[in-house]
């Protein structure tokens, strides 16, 4: 390739451009303290710089004229962001290797939509040339734009927690947490402002390509066939830089983490026959076999026994009528230093469901599960839910209803349920009267929005003009209020026709009422639920030591990752894969509030304002 005596002249100019927008990149992370280190950024100086001067080259303009703007401004966008909102967040150094590996994507991207919008437009093809950088401009800001977003809702950079609920979730709860975090208003500007600023690049692109073809037209075939040559180099090394770096991206790496993750709760289906036939238990001394009838297990949603009046008397809402009576009655113990091991369901669920908890070497794909147990004891096993099998795969909440005798789901979808928690009622009235059953009833509970989780017979409270219900203190009263409802209906139903012999309710998760239950922003409201459990007098007689046991841990503290062994206690099935010291219901129950923690171990009970000296 041959280089055109006019084009040499232009080199010192292409070259200093080259070299001010490396230079300033590299600044920019110095200045933020993300400095990369010269064993990072040296070995990027020649194939950036030299790949930056061949883009300029072929399109014959420089780097930061007006007909490169959307490509700069895009792999800028990707160059900057996640290095910026990581050094906003956390306020220490991001892998220096990682700020590389972005620096060079960004770079990459700029360089591949300028030099095919130039390969386009030298073959005339203005208006395709145009189409295609504007489409590759706006694929490169989307990751870095959804950061920022992320950023102004919660002021932390994304995380693989933030990224495992984007990945799990659906359109229909992606609809409700824009309208609550966002308002739909201003995700019509958002969008409105996007398809603006789209159609401005693309005319932005159409006038440089058409600047780039005439050019053309008076360059002579040697000029030609170096800006092509130029061009086609550029955009096979930008290609190559992409297949190579983007796998190695920050970005790229949480979301690796969560596939990873994804991948470990695909293996539970192939493990689980191998874990169930490792799995014993006794069943002559199971409860079954000493107190015959249903034993049934509740699992709220984002209820906080903080905005609940039962646990909380100076709340301002009477929302848990139902259950204040009843803790009146000793067959019913409440236990109010319950705490939740994460403040997401998936999460929370594939623990307290299972052998998994913060304080063992469990690991999810080679447990068994609480309905595992149940069975072996000699119960049909029922798994009952009103959250619908939601995400685009089988979650590990999903992935262990699907192992009971018979599972059901109000909405048999891969999205959140809309119907109210009483549409659980008529599936409960398909479980037989007669025999030992053992079910999980899985409620919507209190998920946001609020509004929508009750009907209007149970609207009490509003705010003061009557607006602004769906996140408001009010409308989570009337959710309360309606759970309340819906357990006292299980309840009296389980106890007429299903034999009742113990019923536990536990809520996966709290709730913080302006942010909901983000562990990036964590707080303790987040991660304080409700827990009670019911024992009948069958159950008193049968099992006293048990009974005893619970009575007495009604003020220690608790997290409900040990949900699975206080449930082998409860059913006296005390398997070989059983820990007593995480058994509530066991005298040997050995932790306390200074040895227990929440968000899966990152911080100590302790730490919780709020909490009462141990009883």
């Amino acid at each position: 390739m041959q280089i055109p005596d006019r084009t040499s002249d232009d080199a010192l100019r292409w070259l200093f451009a080259a070299g001010a927008y490396f230079l300033s990149l590299i600044a920019f992370y110095i200045d933020i303290g993300q400095d990369m280190g010269p064993q990072y950024f040296m070995p990027l100086l020649i194939p950036v710089v030299l790949t930056l001067v061949l883009t300029q080259a072929g399109t014959g303009r420089l780097l930061f004229s007006r007909g490169n703007a959307p490509d700069i401004f895009a792999g800028l966008f990707w160059c900057s962001t996640f290095p910026l909102l990581y050094t906003w967040t956390y306020e220490k150094p991001w892998y220096m290797s990682l700020v590389s590996y972005d620096f060079a994507v960004g770079t990459a991207m700029l360089v591949l939509a300028a030099s095919l919008a130039g390969l386009l437009a030298h073959g005339g093809r203005v208006r395709l040339a145009a189409a295609a950088a504007t489409l590759l401009d706006f694929l490169f800001a989307l990751a870095p734009l959804l950061q920022w977003i992320y950023y102004c809702l919660f002021w932390h950079c994304l995380s693989p927690a933030s990224l495992m609920a984007l990945y799990m979730t659906n359109w229909r709860e992606s609809l409700d947490f824009m309208e609550a975090h966002i308002g739909l208003g201003y995700v019509a500007l958002i969008l409105a402002v996007l398809a603006f600023l789209t159609y401005l690049a693309y005319r932005v692109h159409r006038a440089a390509g058409r600047e780039l073809l005439d050019k053309r037209e008076a360059q002579s075939q040697q000029e030609r066939d170096f800006c092509t040559g130029a061009l086609l180099i550029s955009l096979l090394a930008a290609l190559g830089a992409l297949v190579w770096h983007v796998p190695e991206t920050s970005i790229a790496g949480l979301w690796r983490d969560v596939t990873g993750y994804v991948a470990e709760m695909q293996s539970y289906e192939a493990c689980h026959g191998e874990s169930l036939e490792d799995l014993t238990v006794d069943a002559s001394a199971a409860l079954p076999a000493k107190a015959p009838g249903t034993v049934i297990l509740v699992i709220g949603e984002s209820a906080s026994r903080d905005y609940m009046h039962v646990y909380t008397p100076d709340f301002p809402y009477e929302d848990t009528p139902w259950l204040e009576a009843r803790a009146a009655d000793p067959s019913f113990l409440l236990f109010r230093n319950a705490y939740a091991s994460w403040s997401q369901t998936v999460p929370v669920l594939q623990r307290a469901l299972t052998e998994q908890s913060q304080y063992g070497n469990a690991e999810f794909h080679s447990s068994v599960s609480i309905l595992d147990v149940a069975k072996k004891a000699g119960y049909e096993t029922w798994w009952l839910s009103n959250q619908g099998r939601y995400g685009a795969f089988d979650s590990a909440t999903t992935l262990v209803a699907k192992t009971a005798d018979r599972s059901e789901w109000t909405d048999d979808s891969y999205n959140y349920s809309d119907k109210y928690d009483e549409a659980l009622l008529p599936l409960l009235t398909q479980v037989p009267s007669e025999g030992s059953h053992f079910i999980v009833l899985h409620l919507m509970g209190s998920h946001i929005y609020y509004y929508n989780r009750y009907p209007s017979s149970f609207r009490k409270w509003e705010t003061a003009d009557g607006t602004g219900m769906a996140t408001a203190a009010p409308s989570y009263a009337n959710s309360i209020l309606y759970t309340d409802d819906v357990l006292s209906r299980i309840f009296e139903y389980g106890k007429e026709h299903l034999n009742l012999v113990a019923m536990v309710y536990f809520s996966d998760h709290g709730e913080n009422l302006d942010i909901s239950h983000n562990p990036d922003v964590f707080s303790f409201d987040m991660v304080r639920i409700p827990m009670f459990i019911y024992l009948s007098p069958e159950y008193e007689a049968a099992c006293p030591e048990r009974a005893a046991a619970l009575r007495a841990h009604r003020g220690r503290y608790f997290t409900n990752d040990m949900l699975y062994d206080t449930m082998c206690g409860l059913l006296e099935a005390t398997p070989n894969r059983y820990d007593p010291r995480q058994d509530f219901s066991s005298e040997s129950y050995a932790f306390t509030r200074g040895s227990l923690t929440t968000m899966l171990g990152e911080r100590q009970l302790t730490e919780d304002p709020k909490g009462e000296p141990e009883d």
